[in-house]
């Protein structure tokens, strides 16, 4: 049903480092995460993408779409920033971003250690800095329509 591929591929590694820079606009609801907690995130159509258990000093992220993942401390500090709301946080993230080469569903193992699928239509994303430097090295993937929601291109 899905194909396996490796998210460190050499030719994923390449086509990432040449892919557009993209900006993630909107605001998320965040809370501290309950070390052992496992958030579920789901894909619009309701099927399970992947699923995280939170460590210590962990977030737990609600995106607009109701989407739920979890992230470090030290992830959370570098990709969002505090408003004068309680618990919403405006997203500062960048990532090179490429749609989905495979036209068919596809499945990575995550850096979390859980296995991530996306459909034909999602994208191949990884962190960088807002000049397209720096990669994360961690390639995931991105639901389709909440990559076309939430990220602009800007370069």
């Amino acid at each position: 049903m899905y194909e396996k591929i490796d998210r460190k591929s050499p030719e994923t590694i390449e086509a990432l480092s040449n892919a557009p820079v993209f900006n993630k606009h909107g605001k998320v609801h965040a809370r501290r995460a309950v070390e052992g907690e496992v958030v579920i995130t789901r894909l619009a159509s309701g099927i399970e993408e992947t699923r995280n258990t939170a460590k210590a000093n962990g977030w737990v992220i609600t995106n607009p779409s109701g989407e739920k993942y979890i992230v470090s401390e030290n992830k959370f500090s570098k990709r969002y920033e505090a408003t004068n709301q309680e618990g919403v946080f405006h997203d500062i993230d960048y990532c090179r971003a490429i749609k989905n080469p495979y036209a068919k569903p596809i499945e990575i193992m995550a850096s979390w250690g859980s296995a991530q699928i996306g459909d034909e239509n999602c994208f191949i994303a990884d962190t960088c800095d807002a000049d397209g430097n720096n990669m994360g090295g961690e390639p995931y993937l991105i639901e389709g329509k909440a990559f076309a929601e939430t990220y602009t291109k800007i370069s």
